[in-house]
């Protein structure tokens, strides 16, 4: 490997010049120096590449066993502790290895500006580009998880930086797997746009389609990104609305990583019991779900039960319901899972403990509050109680409103269904006008709408 640093070094200088078009003029007095000296001093040139060997030895050795301070320890300042290398032209090497062990120490601001370095003495170098997009990857994923953090106008910063460092990194090679798919992530796992992601995964798997066997065998180690790849595609596919291409990309996800399990088992079939609920097949959603179960925590993996009872419910397999939340704890229901639990519990006709458990995700809940309150006005209105049914959905708007900048469409369509039958026609018609504009196709508005037409024209 050191003896390929050396050679890509000579090469890329060599590129470089040839690339940039530099004028055919005689040599000065102090290149011809600079190449005599190195003429007459071989030995010292096999001594210095001896030495480089060595060093990078150490630290493949290091890096393989992840001793990323250790590895900060050896190299770190390079400058100082490795001028000789850094004089014949080795810094970028060194520098791009201690970015890539401060980044796993945390430690971006440092890792960063080293990647930057490499980049600026190596402009047209795919590795560089490649780890500057990465560093600040990396950053991204630990500011989301708490690890760090990064203000708004930094985490912007940030974003465009991977954004732009990715996409060199492509450009130079576009038939590249891995930055295709940090790119994908960006968007979707950082940015929430599938639509954007969804190409870029594609983009991934083509071209590792496109390699043979061969290219395959050497290029090993991005297959890991490829899964990876196919699972993000099915996500988006089916964040788009495409649970059907999206159970056939699953599929494939699947059976590629059936003895490598890159993506884990717990998470692949909990996305195809997703994908299969989307579909509607509950009884192929059931098994994978099932199946998922078997490996899954109750309190890390919720979602996995949260989904079995739901499914259930569509079911109307509601003791089934019931034993699939029994598996989270209690105390670890997040509001998702209480809603859930709240729509089996009215299913069973439970409705003060249905309102209990609602009650209790609202007060926890700020982001989907109105979620809970919408289905107290449901069940208010069930019970017949309609002026607190309409309180219920007024709340849920106003949050929406507060929070949104938007009212909520299933709180509207409750509000006028409160206004209708306390008699309060205009009120009703001027919630279902703002429901027309907002959601002009919601379920059953235009029976509502003409209820209240019928009766504001009989007056």
């Amino acid at each position: 490997m050191a003896e390929k640093v050396l050679s890509l070094v000579a090469r890329g200088a060599a590129v470089s010049a040839e690339e940039q078009g530099a004028p055919n003029v005689a040599a000065t007095e102090h290149d011809v120096a600079f190449l005599d000296d190195l003429a007459v001093q071989g030995h010292r040139v096999q001594g210095l590449q001896k030495a480089f060997q060595r060093l990078w030895a150490e630290v493949e050795g290091l890096r393989a066993e992840a001793r990323w301070q250790e590895m900060v320890d050896l190299l770190h300042p390079v400058e100082e502790r490795f001028p000789e290398f850094v004089e014949a032209g080795l810094g970028p090497a060194l520098w791009g290895e201690v970015s890539f062990a401060l980044s796993h120490l945390k430690r971006y601001d440092a890792a960063l500006d080293l990647a930057r370095r490499c980049v600026q003495e190596c402009p047209d170098d795919y590795h560089a580009h490649a780890r500057l997009g990465y560093v600040a990857y990396d950053s991204l994923y630990a500011a989301r998880n708490r690890e760090i953090l990064l203000h708004p106008e930094e985490r912007k910063a940030r974003l465009e930086l991977a954004h732009k460092h990715l996409a060199t990194a492509q450009a130079l090679r576009p038939d590249n797997v891995t930055q295709f798919y940090r790119q994908g992530m960006l968007y979707k796992a950082l940015q929430n746009k599938p639509d954007r992601a969804l190409p870029l995964f594609q983009t991934a798997v083509k071209n590792w389609d496109a390699l043979d066997e061969g290219q395959k065998k050497v290029r090993h180690q991005e297959r890991k990104n490829v899964v990876k790849a196919l699972y993000q595609w099915a996500s988006c596919l089916l964040a788009l609305g495409n649970p059907k291409e999206a159970l056939a990309v699953l599929t494939r996800c699947v059976e590629e990583d059936h003895t490598s399990q890159y993506v884990s088992m717990v998470h692949k079939y909990f996305a195809l019991g997703k994908v299969h609920f989307a579909l509607d097949n509950y009884t192929e959603a059931a098994q994978a779900l099932d199946f998922a179960a078997t490996q899954a925590d109750g309190a890390e993996h919720d979602y996995v039960f949260e989904l079995r009872a739901r499914i259930a419910l569509a079911q109307r397999r509601l003791d089934e319901a019931e034993q699939a939340l029994a598996r989270i704890p209690m105390a670890r229901r997040r509001p998702y899972v209480l809603w859930t639990e709240a729509d089996v519990l009215a299913a069973q006709g439970r409705l003060e403990q249905a309102k209990g458990v609602l009650k209790k995700a609202a007060e926890k809940d700020r982001r989907g509050r109105h979620k809970s309150l919408v289905r107290l006005a449901k069940i208010a209105f069930r019970e017949n109680a309609i002026e607190k049914c309409l309180q219920w959905a007024q709340e849920a708007n106003a949050f929406c409103r507060e929070n949104y900048q938007n009212p909520h469409d299933e709180a509207l369509f409750w509000e006028a269904a409160a206004y209708y039958r306390l008699g309060r026609m205009k009120e009703a018609w001027e919630a279902v006008s703002e429901l027309g504009i907002y959601r002009p196709r919601y379920p059953h508005l235009a029976e509502l709408k003409k209820k209240i037409a019928q009766a504001l024209n009989a007056r």
